[in-house]
């Protein structure tokens, strides 16, 4: 079939690669009635506009109906759709909005008052009928093509209902399907929590089948008979008495919040679980020490259905790092024969991103204390080569990063290095930006969903290829579930950070690559790159 699609296209001129993407998703979808469509389109193919080509071509044929949803992982792409599409109607949770009211609060924290409040009061008003994110809701789910984030959409769809079916599902960013459904559905119950919150012992000598036990018939019943007992306190409020214990509601509402929120995954835990699918660890939190229990689900593909895919008649997944179509199916419990698939490569140059391999030595566990020292040397001689450029040093572990930071003794190398820890990330990722110093990122987590476009980043240096931890239950549980799953991650993630500083046909960047170990993986497993990465190596 023909598909006359340009007039839908969000810009003037269109790239070859996006035109070969729309026609095989539309052809996939229409042509061939299939119900899955997976892209793997390199950086600079311009996915989204594929995205919304395809579903302004297929809601104005009325090739589907009920609308599209555009589905992202970070709330900085979401931005961008709304930004380059004023016709895709973007929504966040409810702490993202401020209340029209009370100026210093986020529309979550004012509903949590509207609770008490006289509804003839200027604030019930205000908040019940004219809420900034009630609107934004409103407008979301009433528009034809809508765009969220993943932990607010599988929130919203699976608990409260309003999120329905639509005629397509676009997933960018569908590398990390398998980790934000891993999220949604894991729990965790800490010794603090059941103590001070429910005034419940913690089950001593903790196995997975105890504590699973416990949840079922100790912790989830108290659980919600506090939730009731919060209810009919919050009923009692009002008036002059809700004005003079304004801080013990606002407690009581947000501990209700709360709690309402975690029974809600526990019991959608309890009703999937299955002892042979699940990771059950034990940790000490950051309070006091007190124990937590976590329970992790090592193959999601049977949850994938109910939570996610449900709510696209047609799905179309897309990402620059699926790298094994057949893996990647398992995973998510996508039948290959309802399926479509198609790698893109880069429009852009490989001469304008070298990947240069230049090993020091390994930086496995057993040789990396002696790789350290040269790892120094080898950054701090890029770091001079690149005197007046920015550029990013993918470290893979704060250890690696902060034996970085203490021992480069050069202090005009030294001064340019930002790290950040757990709490700044964006904080410091937006000070090198706007930094007119030649600052260098050091970083063990901006592998993806970093932009780092023209002169924010004109070199990156991945120092130890990325394998997933050996030291984590739920990695060598899907080791042995899909054989091909941990090469997955690793090749994934390499591919990712090498694509952090070209963002565009004219941008250039050079990339090292100082792990010596990179070369054994790349022999065994370099059938798993997507071939515009391996154009890229030099040696």
């Amino acid at each position: 079939m023909n598909f006359e699609y340009l007039d839908f296209f969000p810009y003037e001129s269109i790239r070859e690669e996006q035109q070969t993407a729309i026609d095989f998703v539309l052809s996939s979808f229409l042509d061939s009635s299939k119900r899955f469509c997976i892209v793997e389109a390199g950086t600079g193919v311009g996915k989204s506009a594929v995205g919304f080509t395809v579903a302004k071509y297929l809601s104005k044929k009325r090739e589907v109906e009920k609308g599209s949803y555009f589905l992202t992982t970070q709330k900085i792409l979401q931005d961008q759709y709304e930004r380059d599409y004023p016709s895709v109607i973007s929504l966040k949770s409810s702490s993202n909005y401020s209340c029209k009211y009370h100026k210093k609060n986020t529309c979550a924290e004012s509903q949590q008052l509207l609770r008490t409040s006289e509804k003839s009061s200027r604030f019930f008003k205000t908040c019940a009928f004219d809420c900034n994110y009630k609107k934004k809701k409103q407008s979301f789910i009433e528009s034809p093509m809508s765009v969220t984030n993943f932990p607010y959409f599988l929130t919203e769809s699976n608990y409260s209902g309003k999120i329905k079916r639509r005629g397509l599902l676009v997933i960018d960013e569908g590398h990390n399907i398998e980790s934000e459904l891993s999220r949604f559905v894991e729990i965790s119950v800490s010794e603090h929590f059941s103590k001070n919150l429910l005034n419940l012992r913690f089950p001593s000598n903790p196995t997975q089948f105890r504590v699973f036990k416990w949840i079922t018939e100790t912790y989830l019943p108290t659980a919600k008979s506090k939730i009731s007992y919060y209810e009919s306190v919050i009923e009692r409020f009002g008036g002059e008495k809700f004005k003079e214990k304004l801080q013990q509601f606002q407690k009581i509402t947000r501990q209700f919040d709360l709690l309402k929120s975690h029974v809600g995954k526990i019991e959608h835990f309890v009703k999937i679980y299955d002892k042979e699918n699940w990771v059950f660890d034990i940790s000490r939190s950051g309070i006091r020490g007190s124990t937590k229990a976590t329970f992790k689900p090592i193959d999601v593909s049977s949850y994938a259905e109910d939570s996610l895919f449900r709510l696209g008649e047609k799905i179309l997944i897309m990402s620059a790092t699926i790298i094994d179509r057949k893996t990647f199916c398992r995973t998510l419990g996508i039948k290959e024969s309802d399926c479509t698939f198609k790698s893109i490569p880069s429009p852009f140059n490989p001469e304008n991103r070298p990947v240069i391999v230049s090993p020091v030595g390994s930086m496995c566990a057993r040789e990396i204390d002696r790789t350290l020292p040269k790892l120094v040397t080898a950054v701090s001689e890029i770091l001079s080569h690149h005197k007046s450029d920015k550029g990013i040093i993918h470290c893979k572990t704060f250890k690696i990063a902060n034996y970085l930071k203490n021992n480069i003794r050069d202090r005009s190398l030294s001064k340019r290095i930002l790290i950040h820890d757990s709490t700044n990330r964006d904080e410091v990722l937006r000070k090198h930006i706007m930094s007119k110093e030649p600052t260098v990122l050091l970083s063990p987590s901006m592998t993806e969903g970093v932009d780092l476009k023209d002169d924010a980043s004109r070199f990156q240096i991945l120092c130890k290829v990325p394998y997933p931890y050996l030291g984590d239950k739920l990695v060598k549980k899907r080791m042995n579930k899909f054989p091909g799953w941990y090469n997955l991650q690793t090749a994934k993630s390499i591919v990712q950070s090498a694509g952090r500083s070209v963002r565009n046909e004219s941008d250039h960047a050079v990339t090292y690559i100082l792990d010596s170990d990179f070369e054994k993986f790349m022999s065994r497993n370099r059938a798993m790159f997507p071939e515009d990465f391996r154009n890229c190596l030099v040696r």
